[in-house]
């Protein structure tokens, strides 16, 4: 589909501007800067370091070493203005940055001031696993937007993360990471960084880094003070072995079926027997049901499966060329290319329960077991004989334990090549360059898959046994429908870009030189996906739509112009315009502003004004095609199952409304289930649009000390998000429309589709403070804090709808600004105090998040009931140490989690067991740190 967004014709305007400003330069002269220049994020002006007037934090390599922080992910999450997205509990699409929480997709993240390729499913983030940790000189975050320089997507800001520029010798680097507590999540880092040759004596340097690290898988049942089962009852949860329906599990549970349907009888042979421990215990079906068997049925035990911290492993080879050539001109080559997978493990696949239904028919067959089996219960099989059956059918629900825990593979290949070149011509600065970057992501089945088909054809023919372990022709026939070692799903994004830029020093003014920007970018970009059929017989926990071949692509050129003007010595103005042509969008043109104001030296006032742009990323308009799937929880459809709180599932009735009584409805289709939903990509979404605005104060009242603050503010316009299943449930009838259903009345589905929802604004204010102090006989002593208050966080479900604030507690949209299970803290701050002597540094690191109100979902959870639940403020204190024994060798030794704290509570995730707060603390607890560095 065709999008046009005409606000003006910035490529006219932009020509305008640019001539004119040349004709301009021509008649003035090059000012011979005093001082090495440099460029900085947010500005494509060389100038001093400290005359930037943007909220620009840098952190240089030697701090990321002595806050003992040893991959990308831990970086990431170290920046306080965001909520980073980590793999944790099995995801596998990386680290992403998520600036001031309006979603990884607004945060654009460059490596060198040039983009990456995006993580290739999402197509719409990169994932900084893949930029090399090892070759990093500083990385810069600019905390306000610069689509006026970037391009339209930098909405949240910009986190450039820029290498070294030459290295001579070689440094080995060795890291390991121990946790105290027994079980995996160990962690291990070697980087080797090798180099030769000099820009200034030889005219040329090269060098390489290959980074490899590895992290080991940590189990639930590894952290038993996550899965106390008090804490599950003091959270509002119920105990697992009462009340509890048996789901799928080994042995399996029946239900017998008469004529057809479900006679609710249920029941399972093996229960006298104590079920199959450890891998299930005894339940008892609720008392609403008839019981086979006493009612009594196994379930598997949710606390022995669950991973929190899956087995990962990433390299990176990082190479950089640099070669001299003319007067003050170099020419660069980068490659870097990069290897990860995340092998993320759970229970076994469960047959029977709905995730196996909408795959096979229609109709949601059962998985089925008649008398004809000699592993029916009394049969010659020495399956147990249960008293009541009379050779009914049987609906089974089994949990294949017997293969054990399911692995998923999910792989990811990032590739870069860079040339450019820059230096000084006819008295302009100018840098040019061209980029090539390729991500592609595969996923498959690693161990321990099957075939559903085949496994419900294998139950029916009586060759497998699901009550009990498998004869060696269950076994054989097992191992011939496996799925094992194949991928089901791969995407790839590739990314083509060319830039320059020219800038110079024009005529003096007051305060200093003008100094002039002119740029153009064009870059191509295309995605691909396809998932084949195989998904379409494992029907566990796969995403996507089988046989289709999603795609897309987009082109889009841009010219940009910037001037920087020391009015006085005092004031310095910048200003910067920028349009830019999408292929499928039409044009827009976003301008910036920004001020900096120094009335004395020990203070600054500084300010920027700016609009943003984004465009819908691919995926979100051409991506997984529209299809049906289940609901992601169980819930009771609002007409045919009323409740008067439809947003607690299972509060529901069976409808008596007389309109309905030919249908002959079933409770267990209609109440407490999964219903279905329509999800996938819309091609008729339209672009977000946003200002932001910052206003900050810088002061030195005296030496050694800087403070600043800044306060930001960003608006944003038809903001791109999914609703989420419980707000939709929440509010029924605000949400009626998205419900659509047949003739008769029954469910078709549940909208679900990506839609332009209302706005989004958010703000807040940075806070930095920093102080060094030397003596002449104890070293030198440090001082700094790192914070972001956030006041305001408010969004629209729809345009002209209601403002709903979500600072410190969950947020309404699931796919944009925020989701049912990521939280906008207060506060939140790093500080820090270190002291340094001779060879020896030492550094005490604070991590501090604001308290803030649980999920809180059910209907005991809500305020003045006893269940409802505040997650406390959570403080973390890392501490790490160095030595530097001589020149070449240097030891590191840290404790992470000093104190040991556990996590906090949380009860966001009851059903799965797992009740700690996930976006606020790590399942590890206390870690040692070890690190040695040796340069050749």
């Amino acid at each position: 589909m065709k999008h046009q967004n005409n606000l003006i014709e910035p490529r006219f305007l932009l020509s305008a501007v640019a001539l004119a400003v040349l004709t301009l330069a021509n008649g003035a002269f090059a000012q011979d800067a005093p001082m090495q220049r440099v460029e900085v994020t947010g500005s494509s002006i060389k100038r001093l370091a400290s005359e930037n007037a943007l909220p620009l934090t840098t952190i240089k390599s030697e701090d990321l070493v002595n806050r003992g922080l040893t991959t990308m992910s831990e970086v990431a999450v170290a920046l306080t203005v965001a909520t980073t997205n980590e793999p944790v509990g099995g995801g596998g699409s990386g680290t992403m940055i998520n600036m001031r929480g309006l979603n990884t997709n607004r945060t654009l993240v460059l490596l060198n001031g040039r983009r990456l390729a995006n993580e290739a499913l999402g197509a719409s983030s990169v994932n900084v696993d893949v930029i090399p940790m090892a070759a990093i000189d500083r990385v810069e975050v600019l905390r306000d937007g610069a689509s006026a320089l970037y391009g339209t997507d930098a909405i949240a800001g910009v986190v450039n993360f820029i290498t070294k520029k030459s290295v001579n010798g070689v440094t080995v680097s060795a890291n390991g990471v121990k946790p105290e507590a027994s079980g995996g999540g160990s962690q291990k880092r070697l980087a080797i960084v090798a180099g030769k040759g000099s820009l200034a004596d030889d005219g040329w340097n090269i060098y390489t880094a290959f980074d490899i690290q590895r992290r080991d898988s940590l189990l639930q049942r590894d952290r038993p003070n996550i899965t106390d089962p008090d804490k599950l009852l003091s959270l509002g949860g119920t105990p697992f072995t009462s009340n509890t329906s048996g789901g799928s599990a080994s042995p399996a549970n029946f239900t017998i079926y008469r004529n057809g349907r479900s006679a609710n009888i249920t029941g399972n042979p093996y229960f006298a027997a104590g079920c199959v421990s450890p891998f299930s215990v005894q339940t008892t079906v609720p008392s609403t049901r008839t019981n086979a068997n006493g009612g009594k049925t196994c379930i598997t035990d949710p606390a022995y499966y669950p991973e929190l911290l899956p087995e990962a492993q990433q390299a990176t080879l990082y190479t950089k060329g640099s070669l001299a050539h003319g007067e003050g001109k170099v020419l660069t080559v980068e490659l870097q290319l990069a290897k990860s997978y995340i092998d993320a493990s759970d229970a076994p696949q469960p047959f029977g329960a709905n995730t196996d239904y909408d795959r096979l028919t229609a109709s949601r067959q059962p998985l089925m077991m008649t008398r004809a089996s000699k592993w029916y219960p009394g049969g010659s099989g020495g399956v147990p004989a249960v008293a009541g059956l009379n050779g009914e059918d049987l609906a089974l629900t089994w949990s294949l334990d017997e293969l054990g825990a399911v692995t998923n593979h999910d792989e990811q290949l990032n590739h870069r090549v860079v040339v450019a070149d820059e230096g000084m011509v006819a008295g302009w600065d100018y840098r040019a360059g061209v980029s090539y970057a390729y991500s592609q992501r595969n996923i498959g089945f690693k161990d321990n898959f099957v075939r559903t088909p085949g496994l419900y054809a294998g139950v029916a023919n009586g060759t497998l046994n699901p009550f009990g372990p498998q004869d060696a022709t269950g076994l054989a026939y097992l191992e011939s429908i496996s799925a094992d070692g194949q991928d089901y799903r791969k995407a790839d994004v590739r990314y083509y870009g060319g830039d320059v830029n020219f800038s110079r020093t024009l005529m003096d003014l007051k305060g200093g030189a003008l100094g002039l920007a002119v740029g153009a970018d064009w870059h191509r970009e295309t995605f691909e996906e396809s998932v084949n059929m195989l998904a379409n017989e494992v029907t566990y926990k796969v995403s996507g739509t089988p046989g289709a071949n999603p795609s897309g692509s987009r082109r889009v050129a841009g010219m940009y112009a910037e001037l920087d003007a020391p009015v006085t010595k005092e004031l310095n103005l910048n200003v910067a315009i920028r349009g830019d042509h999408f292929s499928d969008f039409g044009s827009t043109f976003n301008p910036k502003a920004s001020f900096r104001y120094q009335p004395m030296k020990e203070v600054m006032l500084r300010g920027t004004v700016s609009r943003g742009f984004r465009a819908p990323t691919l995926p979100e308009l051409y991506g997984t095609p529209r299809q049906l799937v289940p609901s992601s929880a169980n819930w009771d459809d609002p007409l045919l199952c009323p409740s008067a709180t439809p947003g607690v599932p299972g509060t529901g009735t069976l409808t008596t409304d007389p309109r309905f009584a030919s249908l002959n409805l079933d409770a267990t289709r209609v109440c407490n289930t999964r219903l279905t939903t329509l999800t996938g990509a819309n091609p008729d979404l339209e672009p977000e649009k946003a200002k932001t605005i910052t206003v900050g104060l810088v002061v030195e009242p005296f030496k050694n000390f800087v403070a600043s603050v800044d306060f930001w503010k960003i608006d944003m316009k038809g903001t791109i998000a999914q609703i989420s299943e419980d707000t939709i449930f929440g509010n029924v009838d605000q949400y009626n429309d998205l419900f659509v259903r047949n003739p008769d009345g029954t469910l078709q589905y549940i909208t679900k589709t990506r839609l332009n929802m209302g706005g989004l604004r958010t703000q807040g204010i940075d806070l930095n403070l920093s102080y060094v102090y030397p003596t002449s006989n104890w070293g030198r002593f440090g001082a700094s804090l790192d914070g972001t208050f956030t006041d305001k966080y408010e969004g629209q479900n729809e345009v002209g709808g209601a403002w709903n604030d979500s600072v410190g507690k969950n947020g309404a949209l699931s796919t944009a600004a925020t989701s049912a299970n990521t939280y906008i803290f207060k506060w939140k701050h790093q500080a820090r105090v270190n002291w340094s002597y001779g060879p020896f540094f030492a550094q005490l690191t604070q991590q501090y998040a604001s308290s803030y109100e649980d999920t809180n979902a059910l209907a005991t959870q809500k305020p003045g009931q006893p269940f409802y639940n505040v997650i406390d403020p959570y403080r973390v204190y890392n501490l790490s140490t160095s030595w530097k024994f001589s020149p070449n060798v240097k030891v590191g030794f840290g404790v992470n989690n000093l104190f040991d704290e556990d996590p906090p509570l949380s009860n966001q995730r009851l059903s799965s067991r797992v009740v700690f707060a996930r976006n606020v603390a790590k399942p590890i607890g206390r870690v040692y740190t070890l690190r040695a560095d040796y340069t050749f």
